[in-house]
């Protein structure tokens, strides 16, 4: 199946009062952890299937869920407040003719932990997403871990429209275990998912800086078979700060389980040329232009004990 890229930036009317100041991020379609995720979806089967986006974006991904996967319906929501306005008038603007298989929960909503989120997951399928495994530089809970870590202090400049996008507030979801890694928001999901749509498969797009075992792992600690889709090497965003992956290798030192945790990014798009996090911090400290990649994937997961 050929994939389709839907170009919101060129298709959507002039903005109205409801969707004013739309983050520009939320405009890139050629972004290669959306075209991985979209290419997931095709392997991940949605025909006929109910789907639960969370972080609906610009809403190319429900579009494309609908036209390209052949969903029944999908359903989302977005931590921040304008996608989901976004989503319906893209639907809307590039196929009218599915907007009535369309479901979106307005205004903030943090993971599904709102009740109108959590209904709709609940009758889902399948619920999908990709959410930021980096912790927030600017929070305190990682300052202090930097700090002790790097003896340094952050230096993340300051928070852009597109912060949430990258990090995630590392400190509130210090109570699940992944966390310490920087899964504890995608953790929070699982737990979530599982909670609210026991039998709903998960898939998601992962950056395997930290190394595929630990995300087995994590699928596999909150009750999930994981199942690689498909993965492919990108190029390390340079607007996205990697020092926490450099102070977990720093906390590792002199623990004897260095070798069972390593960072894992490249230096070269083929993913031959394997450097630490520390040498890959070194050379963009070097030159901001200097490539430095690792591996993304998406992963299904399916609850152990039967799915729909």
């Amino acid at each position: 199946m050929q994939l389709e890229t839907v170009h919101p930036e060129e298709r959507m009317p002039p903005a109205d009062d409801a969707c004013e100041a739309i983050p520009s991020f939320a405009f890139n379609p050629f972004d290669p952890w959306t075209m991985t995720f979209q290419a997931g979806l095709v392997q991940a089967g949605l025909s006929g299937r109910r789907v639960y986006e969370v972080g609906v974006g610009s809403g190319t991904n429900v579009v494309f869920m609908l036209r390209q996967c052949a969903a029944s319906l999908v359903l989302g929501s977005d931590l921040d407040p304008r996608l989901p306005l976004l989503t319906q008038r893209l639907v809307t603007e590039v196929a009218p003719d599915l907007a009535d298989r369309v479901r979106l929960i307005q205004g903030s909503v943090s993971l599904i932990d709102a009740p109108p989120a959590m209904a709709a997951a609940a009758g889902a399928d399948i619920v999908v997403a990709c959410l930021p495994q980096v912790p927030d530089p600017l929070e305190a809970m990682y300052a202090r871990f930097h700090a002790a870590q790097l003896k340094t202090l952050t230096d993340a400049g300051r928070r852009t429209d597109d912060h949430m996008a990258h990090y995630y507030p590392w400190g509130a979801y210090d109570e699940f275990p992944f966390n310490s890694v920087g899964l504890g928001l995608i953790e929070a999901l699982l737990s979530k998912v599982r909670s609210c749509a026991p039998r709903a498969q998960v898939i998601l797009t992962l950056g395997c800086r930290i190394g595929k075992d630990i995300l087995v792992r994590l699928f596999q600690s909150n009750r999930y078979r994981p199942e690689e889709l498909i993965s492919r090497m990108v190029q390390q965003d340079e607007s996205t700060d990697i020092s926490f992956f450099v102070a977990l290798e720093a906390a590792m030192r002199g623990t004897g389980y260095e070798e069972e945790f390593a960072c894992e990014f490249y230096a070269d798009p083929e993913g031959q040329l394997r450097i630490s996090a520390s040498e890959a911090q070194a050379r963009l400290d070097a030159d901001r232009s200097t490539p430095v990649f690792h591996e993304i994937c998406v992963m299904r997961g399916i609850p152990t004990g039967g799915v729909r």
